[in-house]
């Protein structure tokens, strides 16, 4: 009488994969909340300041009012996504214990920590490039003045604004913590980070404490590689966006790697 073999187990997707798709489908199943209503907050900001006010504002550096304000608000949408995403998906996960479950599987924590930062990437680029889609027609920008400018920025904002999301998750206590990071310093440092307005035109006490502030090198990089020139050089707005994306990455991998999330 044959004796018959099971098949042996082979892994049809790597853990990470999973782990990814995941994330980014948390937000893809209510894009509703997570997608659409980022996008028309931010195209009410284009209409009403570029498009309203825009024509009782003289120009800026030669720019039209409206075309000056569309890298910051495109700047702001993924920052603010990017944020929002890691936030609450870390935070959700401490709060149910499903954190536990995720480092007793097969997966290392730096594919954990990677699989988050991926969803928050992947929702700012969606939420950013469908942004982009509307704003640029409706102020007659003209394309891209530096798209290499513009990809290398962006790439930098993106993990920028993810990492920021996944920390802040990381030490979130409640839903009120959640909220009040966003409240508190989250958009202050926006609307005081260069997006309606060049700090050439400010005191020079204020354009300083305008160059402290981190939006605001997220907002000059968006700002040359779309319109081709800013406050501050190329070499310093690259410089500065990726030295963020490399100095919160290793510090969301030390909250990872020290399994401080397990607490």
């Amino acid at each position: 009488m044959s004796e018959t073999r099971e098949a042996p187990f082979t892994v049809e997707r790597a853990p990470f994969l999973w782990l990814a798709e995941r994330e980014i489908l948390r937000f893809v199943n209510i894009w509703q909340y997570t997608i659409l209503g980022p996008v028309l907050a931010t195209i009410l900001f284009v209409i009403v300041f570029g498009s309203v006010l825009g024509r009782h504002v003289d120009t800026i550096d030669g720019i039209p009012y409206g075309q000056f304000i569309v890298p910051g608000l495109f700047a702001q949408a993924i920052v603010n996504v990017g944020f929002f995403n890691g936030t609450t998906s870390l935070f959700e996960a401490r709060r149910d214990k499903y954190i536990n479950d995720v480092f007793a599987s097969p997966l290392r924590w730096w594919e954990i920590n990677a699989a988050l930062v991926v969803g928050g990437i992947a929702r700012g680029l969606i939420v950013g490039l469908v942004v982009l889609a509307i704003a640029l027609p409706l102020t007659h920008t003209g394309g891209f003045a530096r798209p290499l400018v513009f990809v290398f920025g962006t790439l930098g904002v993106l993990v920028v604004a993810a990492q920021t999301g996944v920390i802040a998750g990381s030490l979130a206590k409640s839903l009120d913590h959640v909220y009040s990071m966003e409240s508190i310093i989250l958009l202050p440092l926006g609307f005081l980070g260069g997006i309606f307005y060049s700090v050439s035109q400010l005191p020079p006490v204020w354009d300083l404490l305008s160059r402290i502030n981190p939006v605001f090198w997220l907002v000059q990089v968006e700002r040359i590689g779309i319109l081709g020139h800013a406050d501050v050089s190329t070499a310093a707005a690259l410089g500065v966006v990726w030295a963020l994306a490399i100095g919160l990455s290793a510090w969301s991998a030390y909250i990872f790697g020290s399994n401080r999330l397990k607490d």
